[in-house]
């Protein structure tokens, strides 16, 4: 009897039903009445985080179709792309430039040195910066050739200038995002401050 009241639609619970001294009833009206006050098709319509998603979803099907014949997906070959270029000079630095945390970068490269595409060497230790093989860099020159095939088909689509105004877009939205982490991070007080919050007072009392 509960679960079938439970599963009823919130209307069809309320009708014939008074709601005086019943705060459930209640809560029920409250909540249909903020849910049909909110238009969620504009809110999926503007969301800047959906629409991020859903793009990203679709770039990453596109090139992955692409570089199936490489044997990769897309996050492998710009992982691979990056320690080729050799400019990273630490592993936090690799994971940034992806936009992914240390865990997963660790995680992404087990499979490549598995493959024998990529080697660390022993820096003491501890695991040094990842290199590519000979045979990672066969794979290397194999992606790009792969890479830009699935570029361009986008870019002959798009034409130069949508496809200029499209990246410029992305790294203006990026920009925001790193400007409301950076206020976020700065508004927190520091660990040395919450000490201070939290040490006592002479008559016993927190600050």
């Amino acid at each position: 009897m509960v679960e079938e009241f439970l599963f009823f639609p919130v209307q069809e619970r309320l009708r014939g039903k008074s709601l005086a001294g019943n705060p459930y009833l209640l809560y029920l009206q409250q909540m249909t009445s903020s849910l049909n006050d909110i238009d969620f098709v504009e809110m999926g319509r503007t969301c800047f985080g959906h629409a991020a998603r859903r793009t990203a979803n679709l770039l990453t099907r596109h090139y992955n179709r692409h570089l199936s014949s490489v044997g990769l997906e897309l996050t492998q070959a710009q992982l691979l792309a990056v320690i080729a270029d050799g400019s990273a000079s630490s592993a936090s630095e690799i994971a940034r430039y992806l936009g992914i945390e240390r865990s997963t970068l660790a995680r992404n490269l087990k499979p490549l040195e598995t493959s024998g595409l990529i080697e660390r060497r022993k820096k003491g230790s501890r695991k040094g910066l990842p290199v590519l093989t000979s045979a990672g860099q066969e794979k290397v020159i194999e992606i790009h050739r792969t890479w830009q095939k699935a570029q361009e088909e986008l870019s002959s689509l798009l034409g130069n200038e949508e496809a200029a105004m499209v990246r410029a877009q992305m790294s203006a939205l990026r920009k925001a995002v790193h400007i409301l982490e950076d206020r976020e991070a700065n508004a927190r007080p520091s660990p040395s401050h919450k000490g201070d919050l939290l040490r006592p007072t002479k008559t016993g009392r927190s600050r």
